[in-house]
């Protein structure tokens, strides 16, 4: 087909996977689940030592990643991934691919959340310098990129995808807001990270406390917040449905 990717470039805890279950559940859409994360963890060119015992695969190089993604497929495609995970590569030739979307999440409470699963994780890896570089090399490729926040996105679902589908140009489906609980093949190389995702029905409303953000997360907190904030005013306002 000749349309290009979705893509949804997101921060780690965002509620970026549940996200990609509505694709999932959609079916008309050929999902991949962060596909350049083995670029940037397993293959010869990785960017992070994380995972330097695993023997590196040729078949996860950057461009034949990039390739898988953007050939022809019998359905569109969407994939959700970490804009971190194509460091070194972000410029606006790249996010011309994609018809680029985003997804942000206030980071005390994202920091506070991943710090949890990867206490040693780097600045780069928590995602947003990059996120907030891939955004400025897609208006710069003439596209006006699409950002949800994560709150948004749970407190209306309904109304935060309908808008977001308005703007990227994809027919909206009530349907796949709700889903059974089942295990999603495509996520077993990042089994932990999904439970929620895989266990539940919908997405959930996160809840409103506030968070204490541990003394050792202040500075990259402080690196992040920048960022976050401005892509935050870019955020789509979601349409007026019922709110879940």
């Amino acid at each position: 087909m000749s349309e290009k990717p979705v893509a949804l470039w997101a921060v780690p805890r965002s509620i970026s996977t549940a996200f990609e279950r509505i694709f999932v559940e959609r079916e008309d859409f050929e999902v991949f689940h962060e596909p350049f994360s083995v670029s940037y963890y397993y293959s010869d060119e990785r960017r992070s030592n994380r995972y330097a015992d695993e023997e590196p695969k040729e078949e996860y190089r950057f461009e034949n990643v990039l390739t898988t993604l953007t050939a022809d497929h019998d359905r569109p495609v969407f994939f959700k991934d970490m804009a971190y995970h194509v460091a070194g590569y972000i410029d606006e030739e790249f996010a011309a691919n994609f018809r680029n979307s985003f997804l942000i999440r206030d980071p005390k409470q994202m920091l506070v959340s991943f710090h949890k699963m990867w206490p040693d994780f780097t600045f780069e890896e928590a995602g947003y310098e990059r996120l907030h570089e891939l955004f400025g090399r897609a208006e710069e490729a003439g596209q006006e990129p699409v950002v949800v926040e994560a709150t948004d996105l749970a407190a209306n679902t309904e109304g935060t995808v309908a808008t977001y589908c308005e703007k990227l140009g994809i027919p909206f489906k009530s349907e796949a807001l709700s889903w059974e609980p089942r295990k999603v093949p495509e996520w077993r190389m990042w089994d932990g990270w999904h439970t929620d995702a895989q266990e539940s029905t919908g997405i959930e409303e996160i809840p409103q406390k506030e968070v204490s953000l541990p003394k050792e997360l202040e500075g990259t907190y402080e690196r992040c917040l920048p960022y976050y904030e401005a892509l935050r005013e870019k955020r789509i306002q979601p349409a007026g449905l019922s709110e879940r």
